[in-house]
Parts: C-alpha cells; structure tokens; sequence
C-alpha cells in the first residue's frame, strides 16, 4: 500500500472505529502477463490513487482530522456521556397556572441573551413544584453546565444556583474527571461545530443522538482546573470593559439630552438659542452622477450608525439617476427618516452616489456638522418626526422640504464647537475601550485554540 492508502485507511479507522480490510486493485494482480497489460494496470492504479487522494483531502474538509490523532501526551479522548451525566429538561403545561411562576427558575430561549457569560443566574420565566411534578422537567444542581442545541445553537452556561431547563438545551453534571469550568469553555471552543451540525428549515437543531456520541478532549483533572483559571482571567477583563463602555454609552446618551437642549452650558456661553429652522444650515446637492448599473452607491444604517458602502447581489438599472456625494455633507433616508438614517458622508466615500431617496445636504458656515448629526440622532428627536412624514404606514417618507422647515433652537457657532469637541472627546474614549474589548476577546478566542487543543501546555503546580 502506499502513503496515501495508509493515510486513508487510518483517517476512516479512526471515524468508524472498525478495521478496516485491504483488498489488493484486480489490476494489480496481471502486471506480470504482458506490457500492454501492465500499461493499463498502472494507469488504473494511478486513477484509484488519485480518487484515494481526492477522497482523503474531502474527508479532511468535511469532518477535520480524528480527534484521536490531534491528543497530547497525558491527555485523553472520551465520550461526554462517560465523564459527565447528561440530561435535558422540559415544558410544563402552560394551560395549567399552578405550574408556573412557582420560584423555581427554568432556563430557556428567552434567556438566551443571558447565556455565554460563563454563569447563569437569572432567568426570564419560573415554574413551580407542581411544574417539576407533573412534566418531564428536572431540577438541575449548582455547577450543572448547560448547551441550546435549538435557536441560538452552541451557546452554553453553567448553572448558579438549582434550576430546571427546557428541552431545547441539553445539561450536564460533571463527574469527578470533568471541571465544569472546563467543559464550558469546552463548549464555548466548539459553538463552531454545533452551528455546523444544526439542521432544520425555520429553527436549526441538534438531534439528541449526536450528543451520545459527542467526545470530549481531557486533559488531567490539575490542568483543566489551570486552564479554566487562564481563560477565566482573560473573562474577568472582558466583563470589565464591557461594564465599561456601556457605562461611557449611558454617560455620553444622559450629556447629549441636557447638553444638546441647553439645560447644561458651558462656561462662558450665555443668552438664549436662537430659534431656526434646520434650512437656515442646509441646502440640498444635487450634483448629476452616472446611473444605477455603473454607480458606486452608499447607504445609511440606522440608529446614527454610520455610512457605508451598499452591497448589491443584483446591477441596477441603467435608467436610474444617481447623484455624486461628497465628504462632510449631512444625509439621510427618506424611508428610514423616523429610525435615525442620518450620517455625514466620510472622505473615503467621496464620489459615491445615491439616489434622491438618500437626499444629501451642504452645511454652512452656521453649523457644525457634529452637532447637527448628535442632534438628530437623538430618539428624542427623530421618533417625534411623525408629523414631517408622508405616506402609508409601511412607506412613511420625509421629504428635504419637511425636514428644512423644522425649527428648534439653535446655539451658535461658537458653541456648537465647543459641545462638538466635548462629543469627540467621549466619542474617543468610548473608540479607545472599545478596541480594548476587541483585543480582549482577541486574545480569549487565541488561548482557546491553544490551551484547549493541547498546543500550548500550562504548568500545574505540584
């Protein structure tokens, strides 16, 4: 046999776990018997190798080398179900009220915004003793570390205090050779995997016979408790800065409204605003651009998220007009007017183009481009615009001409500036934990490669 066979007979071992029989090519058996023969045999011997190879390399793609081929020294492959007792929960009968609302907290897809944060402590619903009795639901024990294998596929949690779950998550109560610290972050490594193996056409799923034969990669007892530490610290670091750019996002939101209305001022400015109209700063460009088919377009996310460049599966169409923006003007969807489509064009999306529907606007030496865009952005602001809009409830359109002759009051330049800097000044320190985060949770899904495939060992003291 060559290289190949070997590596192809090894790689299907180790999936089936049977032994496989070598049955020598009929071909191979006439090299002997003449030339001509012998020509043909090791052409044919070539194609079998050739598919032998196509076949190893599909294989490799599809189900990734054997598990048992990747273990480090000291470590062990083993079937979930034998270092852990697996279980699921369910749904007491919802037409029976005595079941529900009982104190006993009950884990489900509700919660699912909950889960990944390594514990779990809350849940959205609670049933009762009589819940637990008359279905098929089961109390779980503290430190019982929990999978959805329905929507939501792969995201996992451990357990903080007794719980029931539904049956759309599968539970597990690890044994003396499992640290259920561990085998979370286990889970977390393989949310890949589970997403690959969900199936279904509305809701994926997982099958409860794939969870029979799920394996698990130990290291000894010692190491899975260092390495839950490890990942662990590098969790503690994500919650910080998480806890710590959504205060900065509630600081900046609770400034805008007072700063933004004239409750708070800075010093050295006085009187009052100026009541204008939003016409006075604005006035609409409509330089021709090139067509639908050939324009390179942007569009405007919601919610003051920003321009960006539009993806389209499909050309448009050659009788389209569109027209050319530039940086630094104000634009903003007609259709998405009432939920805060409002940006200002970035210089690397000079040129771009859009139709009449995304409206683009000059601003004067009047107004700060900054401020006029935190003002707007504002939920206070664009959700009471009803009145601006046009059209049936589904299309609601604000035209140029509505939004121009909206008045309110207006600082001046000066203090536009001055609360513009403010606004920038947070908007960076907001940026700079942000990316802090990402690094953060960078770093994390790099130790998880490392650690938990055995890459990278970890001294376990004595």
């Amino acid at each position: 046999m060559t290289g190949d066979d070997d590596a192809l007979r090894s790689f299907l071992e180790a999936r089936t776990g049977r032994r496989l029989k070598v049955v020598q090519h009929p071909a191979s058996r006439k090299l002997a018997t003449n030339n001509a023969a012998t020509q043909r045999a090791r052409s044919e011997d070539a194609g079998v190798l050739e598919g032998v190879r196509a076949i190893l390399m599909f294989l490799r793609r599809l189900f990734g080398e054997p598990i048992a081929q990747r273990v480090p020294k000291g470590w062990r492959v083993d079937l979930l179900d034998n270092v852990g007792k697996r279980g699921s929960g369910h749904t007491p009968d919802q037409a029976h009220p005595e079941y529900w609302n009982g104190g006993i907290k009950w884990v489900s897809l509700a919660d699912s915004s909950k889960l990944d944060n390594v514990y779990i402590k809350r849940t959205a619903k609670q049933i009762s003793e009589l819940g637990i009795r008359n279905s098929s639901a089961v109390l779980h024990p503290a430190g019982t570390v929990v999978l959805s294998r329905d929507a939501g596929v792969g995201k996992s949690a451990i357990l903080a205090t007794e719980m029931a779950v539904s049956q759309h998550f599968i539970a597990w109560t690890c044994g003396s050779e499992l640290h259920n610290l561990f085998l979370y972050y286990w889970l977390q490594f393989m949310k890949p995997e589970f997403e690959r193996q969900a199936v279904g056409s509305t809701i994926k799923t997982i099958g409860l016979p794939y969870f029979r034969k799920l394996e698990v990669v130990l290291p000894p007892l010692a190491e899975q408790r260092k390495i839950a530490a490890i990942l662990g610290t590098w969790d503690a670091a994500i919650d910080r800065a998480e806890r710590l750019v959504a205060a900065l996002k509630a600081r900046k939101k609770g400034l805008m409204q007072r700063l933004l209305t004239g409750e708070v001022r800075f010093t050295g400015f006085e009187g009052e605003w100026e009541e204008t109209t939003i016409g006075n700063f604005l006035t609409e460009s409509r330089i021709p651009g090139t067509n639908g088919k050939v324009a390179r377009k942007l569009t405007v996310k919601l919610y003051g998220k920003g321009i960006v460049p539009k993806e389209e599966v499909l050309p448009g169409s050659a009788d389209t007009r569109y027209y050319r923006r530039q940086p630094g003007q104000f634009i903003y969807s007609k259709l998405d007017f009432l939920n805060g489509a409002f940006g200002i064009v970035p210089d690397h999306l000079d040129g771009y183009e859009t139709t009449l529907d995304l409206p683009a606007f000059d601003i004067s030496g009047q107004a700060n481009g900054k401020y006029l865009l935190e003002y707007v952005t504002r939920e206070d602001f664009y959700k009471r615009q009803l009145g601006l809009a046009r059209g049936g409830r589904k299309a609601r359109r604000v035209p140029p001409d509505e939004f121009l002759r909206f008045t309110a009051p207006f600082p001046t330049i000066e203090e536009q500036d001055r609360i513009a800097q403010f606004i920038e000044a947070v908007d960076r320190e907001i940026e700079i934990t942000s990316k802090l985060l990402e690094a953060y949770m960078k770093q994390k899904r790099g130790l998880m490669q490392r650690l938990l495939t055995g890459e990278v060992r970890v001294a376990v003291d004595g």
